[in-house]
C-alpha cells in the first residue's frame, strides 16, 4: 500500500451519527467535567485536567468521548484512527463560545506531526458544520509547565503562552553535494524546491535542480513523487504558518476534493506570492454532460485565513488549471 500520511475530508461527517452521541447535549449541559471524573493516564494529563478545572473561561470539557467520526492517517504504511481527546469549550475575549480540541504530549515523537496534522484536520472539519469554530491546542509538557510558572489562569491565556499549536520542527537542509543524498534519497531526504520551481517543475516538466535535500522524518515511507517547498503568506493559516516548509506529494491520484493543493492556474495572481500557482483548498462544482460523464461548472481555490479572497475560476479555465501537488505534513522551519 502507498503511504498516504492524512486522509480526510468533511464528506466523512456523519451528522446523523453526531446526534446518536447526543453532541448538543453534552455541550448544553452547562456542567464541567471535573478531575475526579476524567479518566487521566499520566501525571501531566491530570495537570492539564486541574488546570482546565480551575481555568476562568472554561465553561465546560469533557474527554475520550468518540464523537461521531475520526480521520484516517497512514504511519509508515499502516492505517490508524485519530479521535481527539481533551475537548473543552470556553468563552473568547469578546464573549463567544470556541470549541478546543487539546492533546497534550509529554515527549515529541516521530508520528507527533502526522497526528497533529490529523487533529488540524478534525478541527477543520467540524468548523465546516454546524457545531461551530473549532481550534487546536498542541499542549507540549515543557511548554505548559513553563507557562504555569508564569503564572496563567485561563484557557486563552495558555494557548498565547504556547504560541505554536505544532510541535517545533526545525529543518535539516542537507547539500546537493553531501554524499547521503545519493545513498538516502526518498529514503530519508527530500529535494528541497520553491514553490515556482516545483510548480513548473511538476507542472510542466521544467528542468530545474532542487536548492537543498531536507532530512525527513517521521512522516512514514518516502517516494519519489514527494517534495519540500516553503509556503510563503498567511492565507493558509492556522493550518500553515508563513514561511514553514511543506511536504508535498506530485500528481496526485484520485479526488481532488477538499484537499489542500499545489496549484498552477491562467488567471488573478495570488496574493500572497503574487504568480500563477498557489497553495490553497481546492473543490468544484461538476455536471453531467450529457454523454455519461460529466464537467465541472466552477473551480475554487480557497484559503483558510478568511482575511484572504478564494480565487474563483469558471468552467472555460478548467483547462487551464492543474494540481501540481497535494499537500501532505507540515515539516518545519529553517
Amino acid at each position: 500500500m502507498e503511504a498516504i500520511p492524512i486522509l480526510g475530508s468533511p464528506e466523512l461527517l456523519d451528522t446523523a451519527q453526531l446526534r446518536r452521541f447526543q453532541w448538543t447535549g453534552i455541550l448544553a449541559e452547562g456542567k464541567r467535567c471535573h478531575t475526579n471524573k476524567v479518566p487521566c493516564h499520566t501525571d501531566l494529563e491530570k495537570r492539564f485536567a486541574d488546570f482546565v478545572d480551575g481555568a476562568k473561561d472554561v465553561l465546560r470539557y469533557f474527554k475520550n468521548e468518540r464523537l461521531g467520526f475520526s480521520v484516517t492517517y497512514y504511519e509508515n504504511n499502516r492505517p490508524r484512527q485519530y479521535y481527539p481527546d481533551f475537548i473543552i469549550a470556553a468563552r473568547d475575549s469578546a464573549g463567544r463560545e470556541v470549541m478546543w480540541l487539546a492533546e497534550t504530549k509529554g515527549e515529541i515523537r516521530p508520528n507527533t506531526a502526522l497526528k497533529g496534522e490529523a487533529a488540524r484536520l478534525w478541527c477543520e472539519t467540524m468548523s465546516g458544520t454546524k457545531y461551530g469554530q473549532w481550534r487546536y491546542l498542541f499542549v507540549q509538557q515543557r511548554k505548559f509547565e513553563s507557562a504555569l510558572t508564569s503564572g496563567v489562569h485561563s484557557l486563552s491565556d495558555l494557548a498565547a503562552a504556547l504560541v505554536v499549536t505544532r510541535p517545533d520542527r526545525q529543518l535539516r537542509l542537507i547539500s546537493l553535494e553531501d554524499e547521503r543524498v545519493k545513498r538516502e534519497a526518498f529514503k530519508t531526504l527530500l529535494p528541497l524546491y520553491s514553490l515556482k520551481a516545483a510548480a513548473g517543475y511538476f507542472g510542466n516538466g521544467e528542468a530545474v535542480e532542487p536548492e537543498n535535500w531536507v532530512q525527513a522524518d517521521g512522516i512514514g515511507k518516502l517516494d519519489e513523487r514527494m517534495f519540500v517547498a516553503k509556503v510563503v503568506g498567511r492565507s493558509m493559516e492556522p493550518r500553515i504558518h508563513d514561511g514553514e516548509y511543506c511536504v508535498f506529494r506530485a500528481n496526485p491520484v484520485g479526488s481532488r476534493q477538499g484537499k489542500i493543493v499545489l496549484a498552477q492556474y491562467r488567471g488573478p495572481a495570488d496574493p500572497d506570492n503574487g504568480g500563477s500557482f498557489t497553495v490553497k483548498r481546492y473543490s468544484s462544482e461538476k455536471v453531467g454532460d450529457g454523454n455519461g460523464g460529466w464537467k465541472h461548472t466552477k473551480i475554487s481555490l480557497s484559503p483558510l485565513n478568511s482575511e484572504f479572497t478564494t480565487i474563483e475560476l469558471t468552467a472555460e479555465s478548467e483547462d487551464e488549471v492543474k494540481v501540481v501537488a497535494e499537500f501532505i505534513v507540515v515539516l518545519g522551519r529553517s
